[in-house]
């Protein structure tokens, strides 16, 4: 997707101007329909050492480029519920197109769903985060970020919590087909993906407590380079997807496919990852506070809790009247453990894990790293190779870190907005912990700043001005900055 191609940057050009010159032309009987509405943006990107700074092109889910100088352009338009329906649909298409230093175009989203009450089903390639936290000023959720392209998926679910007991109990729930891209070493694998959460205490209590789970599995698929080994082809069978889905190990419950090996059978098919996730809300009068904690896993580890310490923590204030500064983030990513220890919890319930001397090297695997064309899909804290100063590809060489992460966000007067990121992390390699543990030598720093504002000028259009700043080892030193319009066609 990153390659140049031929009059990319021409079409973009064409879009721009008629999206900015002829608005009033795009859909005369859609602007009668409050539930329809589209817009389009313009984003000009510069930087003294041509490449954007790391946080104004993280959690963008891949619509801003690595290189610059360079304008990217937006084109969105959808139908909302209208929640007073029973039943409705909704759709969402957004395309993107990058000129100047890198050329491209492509639908970042195109979905079409139905609802029926809280119940939803909808197929296509749709923005999203999976985790517990503040979605909106994160460093990233841990497995499911919003760095990525959207993985196209098929999925039904439920939209935010189903209410029992009176409102006192909720649960929101998950589970989804999709289809992974042929970049990494496997070709037409596929994603299984599913989550589960659940809430104690109303949505407006004073206090709630939330618990859940995503699972993550890439399963199938061939090998892009065929070796005439055992590893060839991977088993794809409606057998092998029902353990990718139950992640049982007896594999007499059903017939194991033909190709299946030793991997599969003596662990789990397909590789497998997500988080545990814990979360207190309080909400005193005018304040909202979240804590969190969304512990990493991988493979079928996970209930052995070697990896329980590794994940995000975060807390989130939120002043819900507004004020210069309405809310702060803070959060510390940790994933230098890489299951490879034994932790207190492990200790207490006094369980043995038989793949203890084994390191997790997170989001890397034997098909390729956990990226969707070339963009990590987990937290972006974690940088995938091609991004970094060492070079690379699709992996995640220096995945022990460290990081804390402050996001801040707030409004100088009512039509203007402002954001801050903020980062100082420590990348590692994987290393045994049963020998000595890492030492802070053994890690290399980085630092990475962000701030934006917001001019609203009027209910249609407003402008955006960001500036980006990075230094240290792990992603190139640069300085850059930013300058878009928003407009809103209905």
């Amino acid at each position: 997707m990153y390659q140049s191609r031929k009059n990319t940057f021409s079409f973009i050009g064409i879009l721009f101007t008629i999206g900015i010159q002829a608005v009033i032309h795009f859909n005369v009987k859609s602007q009668q329909d409050t539930s329809f509405h589209a817009r389009i943006e313009a984003q000009v990107y510069a930087s003294d050492t041509g490449i954007t700074p790391f946080w104004m092109r993280s959690l963008q889910y891949g619509q801003v480029p690595l290189e610059n100088p360079g304008v990217v352009v937006r084109a969105w338009a959808g139908k909302n519920y209208q929640w007073k329906k029973k039943y409705d649909w909704k759709y969402e298409l957004e395309a993107t197109g990058w000129g100047g230093k890198q050329n491209d175009f492509w639908l970042t989203q195109a979905y079409v769903s139905g609802r029926r009450g809280k119940w939803e089903l909808w197929a296509g390639r749709r923005k999203e985060v999976y985790g517990i936290g503040d979605s909106t000023l994160t460093g990233g959720f841990y497995a499911w970020s919003g760095n990525a392209v959207p993985v196209p998926k098929v999925q039904i679910g439920t939209i935010e919590y189903i209410n029992f007991a009176n409102s006192w109990l909720g649960v929101h729930l998950t589970f989804s087909h999709g289809w992974m891209d042929n970049q990494g070493p496997i070709i037409k694998g596929y994603l299984h993906q599913k989550s589960l959460y659940g809430r104690f205490g109303k949505p407006d209590s004073f206090i709630s407590l939330f618990a859940g789970i995503n699972h993550q599995v890439i399963w199938g698929g061939e090998a892009k380079v065929k070796t005439g080994g055992d590893y060839d082809y991977y088993p794809s069978s409606l057998n092998t997807y029902f353990y990718v889905v139950t992640v049982l190990k007896d594999r007499e419950i059903v017939p194991t496919d033909t190709l299946s090996r030793y991997d599969d059978l003596g662990n789990q098919f397909g590789n497998h990852l997500g988080s545990f996730d814990l979360a207190v809300k309080f909400q005193p009068k005018g304040w909202e506070v979240l804590v969190y904690k969304q512990s990493a896993y991988e493979t079928g580890r996970g209930f052995a809790l070697t990896q329980i310490n590794d994940g995000l923590t975060g807390i989130s204030i939120k002043n819900t009247s507004g004020g210069f500064i309405d809310k702060i983030t803070l959060e510390y990513l940790y994933t230098a453990n890489q299951g490879n220890y034994i932790s207190g919890l492990a200790e207490f319930f006094k369980i043995k894990d038989p793949h203890q001397i084994e390191i997790e090297s997170y989001f890397n695997n034997g098909r390729g790293g956990w990226q969707y064309f070339g963009k990590g899909i987990g937290t972006p804290l974690i940088i995938i190779d091609r991004e970094s100063q060492q070079g690379g590809g699709d992996n995640f060489t220096l995945n022990a870190v460290k990081s804390l992460y402050l996001g801040l966000s707030g409004r100088i007067n009512n039509t203007l907005f402002w954001q801050s990121r903020i980062s100082s992390s420590y990348y590692a390699s994987p290393r045994n912990h049963l020998l000595p543990r890492l030492l802070e030598s053994d890690f290399i720093s980085q630092f990475s700043g962000m701030i934006s504002f917001q001019k609203t000028l009027n209910e249609k259009c407003s402008l955006n001005l960001q500036f980006g700043y990075d230094e240290g080892r792990r992603v190139k030193n640069t300085l850059g900055g930013s300058l878009g319009i928003k407009y809103s066609l209905f």
